[in-house]
């Protein structure tokens, strides 16, 4: 279990969120949703322990193994779709797998540059699963993709992440109001959960 307790966030003068006290459950898809500019992303770098809270404390990170999928895609451009996942995840055969689960299968050895951009968002999914780990940092990893493949990528991603702790930025309602999901809504500024 992931806790924030009276966590502050500040940019200068610009306050983020202040005095946020949230948990994020084991084994369950904690889901933040609303409007765009209210903090989102940056609440989830400071629960994945990639920015410190100006206040408060943020517990339950020692010894898990994060995976991302980031806003940007975070590819190695020159490398091969194949060789971006090694990079993170040595196990070829999984990565191959992954690479097939996601449609790009045929594009092993294409330079991640050369990809398109709803390539190249399949992929950092892509990576993200084929290392695997103990929690699952997504943020709108749906985004730049088709209505077809944005359905299919999210079927995968509910299957690989079943029983998985993951903290999830979307504003695709379907995605974030499956059975089972917390769902937390945010008006701001400063961002607060509305029940």
């Amino acid at each position: 279990m992931i806790e924030a307790k009276e966590i502050s966030k500040r940019y200068g003068d610009k306050t983020v969120f202040e005095r946020l006290s949230l948990t994020v459950e084991t084994g369950v898809w904690t889901v933040l949703t609303g409007a765009s500019g209210l903090g989102k992303t940056t609440l989830l770098r400071v629960l994945a322990g990639l920015e410190q809270p100006d206040e408060g404390v943020v517990s339950g990170l020692d010894g898990l193994r994060k995976s991302f999928v980031f806003q940007e895609n975070r590819l190695l451009e020159r490398a091969s779709a194949l060789e971006n996942i090694l990079c993170v995840a040595p196990d070829r055969e999984r990565a191959m797998k992954m690479l097939e689960l996601v449609g790009l299968g045929t594009e092993l050895s294409k330079p991640a540059g050369k990809l398109s951009g709803g390539m190249k968002r399949r992929l950092a999914i892509a990576r993200a699963l084929a290392y695997g780990g103990d929690v699952f940092f997504l943020d709108e990893p749906l985004r730049e993709l088709d209505k077809g493949t944005e359905t299919q990528i999210a079927s995968l991603l509910r299957g690989e992440l079943q029983g998985k702790t993951v903290l999830l930025i979307t504003h695709d309602e379907d995605f974030a109001n499956r059975p089972g999901n917390t769902v937390l809504r945010f008006a701001g500024p400063p961002m607060k959960p509305e029940a």
